[in-house]
């Protein structure tokens, strides 16, 4: 009976420090949080009103695959007429979501 308590603690505190860890990814970005771009296909969620917040996120459509997203881009975020650009998360010939974007800074 020890033996599962402490392994359950165990597996809650993995469970909790890999959250943490992963609290600001892009994969847990909602409508309105906003993004930097840290290097190239690695995004954190930032707060809004940061000098280094580089996009926000005005839409998210579930269920998408990479393809679908990508060939499909206009479509995926045409009801966000503000997004310019997309980013999709997720696995891998599976189903995605599929970020809208709106840049937040001039090119």
């Amino acid at each position: 009976m020890l033996r599962l308590v402490l392994s359950l603690v165990v597996i809650a505190a993995i469970g909790g420090v890999a959250w943490f860890l992963n609290r600001d990814s892009a994969e847990n970005a909602n409508v309105g949080d906003c993004l930097h771009e840290v290097k190239a296909n690695d995004l954190k969620i930032v707060k809004c009103d940061a000098a280094d917040a580089d996009a926000k996120v005005v839409g998210k459509v579930g269920g998408k695959t990479q393809s679908e997203a990508t060939t499909d881009g206009e479509t995926v975020c045409q009801a966000f007429p503000d997004a310019t650009s997309i980013l999709w998360w997720g696995k891998s010939g599976q189903k995605g979501d599929v970020l809208c974007l709106q840049d937040l800074k001039a090119s």
